[in-house]
């Protein structure tokens, strides 16, 4: 899992990260990110899309982290390998997400996109989200990500 998201952030985030940023991310950190997510109780769901037995994607959904209207569920992430997009892995996990937010009862759905990841934006509105025109400064990166929020209706 961890192999999977340094590599679509390395490619996904190339001119909207500092290189420096993509360059020192450790599939190590993200190891021991993925062990605590998957690990502790949450109310959030993953899922992995594999191939030939190897993991290729990643996907997390739940309750909203934001404040948002009744009835929303997030998808927190869809990250493919670059190796495997243009597969239909992305398309899987993200339907597979909002199935999830379906049985989880939720009645829309939003998630963010950093601001210039043209890739992302064109995936997700091709499958029918909508940018709503909010922003959200993510401080957890130097200097902080800008993110846009898309919608869906369930």
């Amino acid at each position: 899992m961890a192999r999977v998201h340094v590599a679509a952030w390395r490619v996904g985030y190339r001119g909207i990260m500092g290189d420096d940023r993509l360059a020192n991310l450790s599939e190590r950190a993200f190891a021991r990110r993925w062990e605590t997510i998957v690990t502790s109780p949450s109310e959030a769901r993953t899922f992995v899309a594999d191939h030939d037995g190897t993991i290729v994607g990643i996907a997390t959904a739940g309750p909203p982290r934001h404040p948002a209207p009744p009835g929303a569920g997030e998808v927190r992430m869809v990250n493919v390998h670059p190796d495997h997009w243009r597969t239909g892995a992305g398309t899987a996990l993200l339907t597979r997400c909002l199935d999830e937010l379906r049985l989880l009862g939720h009645t829309n759905a939003y998630l963010w996109v950093a601001e210039g990841n043209t890739r992302a934006t064109t995936f997700y509105t091709h499958h029918g989200w909508t940018p709503t025109g909010e922003t959200l400064d993510d401080d957890r990166e130097t200097p902080p990500l800008r993110e846009l929020r898309y919608t869906l209706d369930l």
